[in-house]
């Protein structure tokens, strides 16, 4: 209860403070409102979907293969049944091994053709769902500020998550929960003052970074932003 105690005294001061630097005397209001949007990419997903559609992209091309050397020994089969009808019999052991060969690629041909039964179906589904993956469309089971008891939680699927940065820059750790499993972002920044049209002062942030994350769920993170990097316009994509 006392560090409860303590953080609410400190966030307290800090607010007075902000408002006694106040860039402006006729300001309006004080508005905390920094976000920074997160983009969730699954890209082992992706990878086994990819894995598929080359296994699918495979069986085709050895399809195809099979279907032209049974195609090439039917032709070759005719042109010398052709010279067995006109009495050249040299011809007969080559027949022989033709007949022989046409059901073993009728085999493999057959084989492969079961494979491809359902293959363009599934590679329309299979591509439709990267594009929906790569759109960034996930549900996530929850968001936390480290710190502050603050608690984000959804209930629908989304392609960009928008998560507001605290104004008080130490709790600056996330802790996002994706499947059951979490990780937890670590952000630098600098809040800074801006005045508005409406003559509000904003407290904004700039200089964003991750500066550490743990790789329970999540693998890589990158980072898309202008110079600055400032809020409303720096976006992280987080692969898992």
């Amino acid at each position: 209860m006392a560090n409860q105690v303590k953080q609410l005294l400190s966030i307290f001061i800090l607010f007075l403070l902000i408002v006694s630097c106040d860039p402006c005397d006729d300001c309006n209001t004080v508005s905390f409102e920094p976000t920074v949007a997160l983009v969730f990419i699954n890209q082992d997903s992706i990878k086994n979907l990819n894995d598929s559609l080359a296994v699918f992209a495979f069986n085709d091309s050895a399809l195809s293969v099979h279907e032209s050397a049974l195609d090439t020994l039917r032709d070759r089969l005719e042109e010398v049944q052709n010279g067995l009808d006109t009495g050249n019999t040299s011809l007969q052991s080559e027949k022989d091994k033709i007949l022989k060969l046409i059901p073993e690629r009728q085999s493999d041909s057959t084989f492969y053709a079961t494979l491809n039964e359902d293959a363009d179906s599934l590679t329309a589904v299979f591509n439709a769902t990267k594009a929906t993956i790569n759109s960034g469309l996930v549900e996530l089971d929850q968001i936390e500020i480290l710190g502050t008891s603050t608690i984000f939680t959804y209930e629908d699927s989304a392609t960009v998550w928008s998560i507001p940065l605290s104004y008080n820059e130490e709790f600056n750790q996330y802790e996002i929960t994706i499947e059951g499993i979490s990780d937890i972002i670590e952000f630098d920044y600098e809040n800074f003052q801006e005045v508005d049209d409406t003559r509000n002062v904003l407290i904004r942030a700039k200089n964003i970074q991750i500066i550490d994350f743990t790789e329970n769920k999540i693998d890589s993170i990158l980072t898309n932003c202008n110079d600055n990097c400032v809020d409303g316009e720096a976006t992280f994509t987080i692969y898992f």
